[in-house]
């Protein structure tokens, strides 16, 4: 129930979801048209405006740093999945943007005398039936060389709570102590870290895939709205409602 909740509300306060509500209004009480009309105008000024959400994320995004080398305490990486899917029939694999996760965690492992590369993800489909992440990921990187005995893998967890729940459990099992790097994406890292240290982690935090600006703004930045910077907000909307989610639930 919780879960439907969260999901229900993170789409009532999408911007976009807003706008469009507010312009379905619009058609449907004409008393109130002009008000809903500049109201999903102002909604999507203001949302649309990457200053703003350049504002935003630079404060709720920590800002990159270069990755660490020949650090002695870079000993067990943890991957958080949520970046490729299979096509069983080919078997072959596509990552999305959220492959920066594994790039980031790979030049880790390169320049770092790492013991253990952990891949934390299962499926997160509810009404199909999926192979876990984790699982083809390491298909993968065998694949490229990498010694399978160095890499565990999490293939149960749905959410970021069971990803550090069943990471504390590969961590238990094998009697390392609780130290890792975790990499994920920068927009998630805030409750992703809070998930690993509720259960009993220290965290060198790795965020990839910022969506923090490398670039400088330009003039057109302050007034003119961007459709990408719209669909963006949804994505750090979600993100919010799911941390306050987590932290009503005890899990960050």
């Amino acid at each position: 129930m919780f879960f439907i909740l969260s999901k229900l509300l993170t789409v009532l306060l999408s911007p976009f979801f807003m706008a469009l509500l507010l312009i379905i209004l619009s058609l449907l009480f004409a008393k109130y048209r002009r008000m809903f009309l500049l109201t999903s105008i102002l909604i999507i000024m203001v949302f649309g405006n990457p200053m703003l959400f350049r504002t935003t994320i630079q404060w709720w995004e920590n800002k990159p740093v270069n990755l660490p080398k020949n650090d002695v305490r870079i000993k067990k990486i943890v991957v958080l999945g949520g970046m490729s899917a299979q096509h069983e029939e080919s078997q072959r694999i596509r990552f999305g943007q959220s492959g920066d996760r594994l790039m980031q965690a790979l030049l880790l492992w390169q320049h770092n005398d790492a013991e253990a590369l952990i891949l934390s993800g299962g499926s997160a489909a509810i009404m199909n039936k999926e192979r876990g992440e984790s699982a083809f990921l390491t298909e993968f990187l065998t694949d490229l060389g990498m010694d399978p005995g160095r890499i565990f893998v999490d293939s149960l967890s749905r959410n970021t709570h069971e990803n550090a729940l069943y990471t504390a459990e590969i961590f238990r099992k094998n009697e390392w102590s609780h130290e890792i790097v975790l990499v994920t994406s920068a927009w998630h890292m805030p409750r992703a870290q809070k998930c690993f240290e509720k259960q009993g982690f220290s965290v060198i935090a790795i965020g990839a895939d910022p969506l923090y600006p490398f670039s400088d703004a330009v003039p057109t930045d302050w007034f003119m709205p961007s459709l990408s910077v719209l669909s963006s907000w949804e994505l750090i909307i979600k993100e919010w409602v799911g941390f306050i989610v987590y932290k009503i639930r005890g899990y960050a």
